[in-house]
This record gives structure tokens, sequence and C-alpha cells, in this order.
């Protein structure tokens, strides 16, 4: 059986650059972070904060 995430998370981004990494770095490092799910929307960025986020 899968596990539901417990915490789910939107994030909308315009030019978040470096925050937004923190922000994905820091819900990565949650202790059940299976338990997580994120989803992040961008909003025509131009800074290339999206550039290197996983598909």
């Amino acid at each position: 059986m899968t596990q539901r995430p417990i915490l789910d998370v939107v994030i909308v981004n315009w030019n978040g650059g470096a925050l937004l990494g923190a922000c994905l770095a820091s819900l990565a490092a949650v202790q059940e972070a299976a338990a997580v799910q994120v989803i992040v929307v961008d909003n025509a960025s131009r800074d290339g904060s999206v550039d290197d986020l996983p598909a």
C-alpha cells in the first residue's frame, strides 16, 4: 500500500532564486520526507530559479 502524504506544500515561485532552493532543502530535511508532497508552480521566472529542479 502506498503511503499518502501527510503534508502537501504548494510553492508559487516568481524569480525566487536562492530562496526557492533553501525552501526545498528545508522540506527535504523533514524527518519523514516521504510523507511530504511538494508542488512548485512557476510564474514565468526569468532568473533561472526552476532550471535545476527535478521534473
